[in-house]
């Protein structure tokens, strides 16, 4: 009950004074790093979502296992995560857009561990379109999945971190949160709206032993950029933006072939280093142009508007 009391006395706190959260200690993983990292997860739990072959949730899966950690990773398919087994990872089937499947599985970690420690909302996906002809439908998927799966999730994970006084929930959001690249308005907005519900969510659970890290990468060595041309349906012949299809496409082939980007492993390592320590930062910033991306979202919107046109031509043809 002290816990409960403590928490709304900190709220009052914060409507007083609103500058006290740049006042939250950043933190960092030098104490993590000078440990022995393969007995940092020893005892702790580790829920991880979207962890599907070749993306980063499926290396945060590895990672964490090579630390000791009990994981449990998820994703719609069974299938989707073979090779993780073999690991010791628990693997469980997972839709985040369904409130059921999100409590089977919450039920199923609970009933086998005594608690949950680490939750990461990695799943996600994008919809490439212009935001004038993308199917509602579409839009709305990509919104379940990225913001309010990851809600529903922390939601979940909630009460059995509070009971405990301890706690990490790491929210994957993306550089793309601060760029406003013609067609990706789907992806880009949405991690946008998580990063405002994550910067609240760190606020509102401090009270109660709950760290909460927003994690913004930048260009990551993985699937995502093939699976979305694979998955990318093509644009209706009387489309204004028809024109266009091929340059969207080629765009995402090559991010898909660009091997300077950093592997999904670096990024699952400093993931990995924040969740176990002692003061996690507030956010990880890695990968190729990610910190170049944060500081584009700073600048003057009549300047990123001539940046996002200059990278796509000009007039008619973007």
């Amino acid at each position: 009950m002290m816990r409960f009391e403590n928490a709304i006395r900190f709220h009052e706190r914060c409507l007083i004074s609103p500058n006290l959260v740049q006042r939250l200690p950043s933190g960092n993983s030098g104490s993590a790093k000078r440990r022995d990292k393969r007995k940092q997860g020893r005892g702790k739990v580790v829920l991880i979502t979207g962890c599907s072959v070749g993306g980063i949730g499926y290396a945060l899966a590895e990672e964490f296992a090579r630390r000791g950690a009990t994981v449990y990773a998820t994703a719609r398919r069974l299938e989707a995560m073979d090779g993780l087994a073999e690991l010791g990872v628990r693997l469980l089937p997972l839709d985040v857009t369904c409130i059921r499947s999100i409590q089977e599985a919450i039920s199923r970690v609970t009933s086998e561990c005594d608690c949950i420690d680490v939750l990461v909302n990695n799943a996600g996906f994008g919809a490439p379109s212009p935001v004038a002809e993308i199917p509602l439908d579409r839009l709305r998927l990509v919104y379940e999945t990225n913001v309010f799966g990851a809600v529903a999730l922390s939601q979940a994970v909630f009460p059995h971190m509070a009971e405990h006084g301890s706690g990490t929930i790491i929210n994957m959001s993306s550089v793309s949160s601060y760029t406003h690249r013609p067609f990706t308005s789907a992806y880009s907005g949405s991690k946008a709206a998580l990063n405002a519900v994550t910067n609240c969510m760190r606020v509102e659970m401090k009270p109660f032993g709950i760290r909460v890290v927003l994690v913004t990468p930048g260009y990551i060595r993985t699937n995502i950029f093939s699976k979305t041309v694979a998955d990318m349906p093509s644009i209706p012949d009387d489309s204004l933006y028809k024109h266009l299809e091929l340059r969207m496409c080629q765009s995402y082939e090559y991010r898909a072939a660009d091997t300077g980007n950093p592997p999904a492993s670096d990024l699952a390592e400093r993931i990995a280093d924040a969740a176990f320590a002692n003061r996690p930062p507030i956010r990880v910033v890695f990968g190729r142009h990610a910190y170049a991306g944060v500081l584009f979202g700073s600048l003057p919107s009549w300047l990123q508007d001539w940046v996002s046109t200059r990278l796509y031509g000009k007039g008619q043809n973007l």
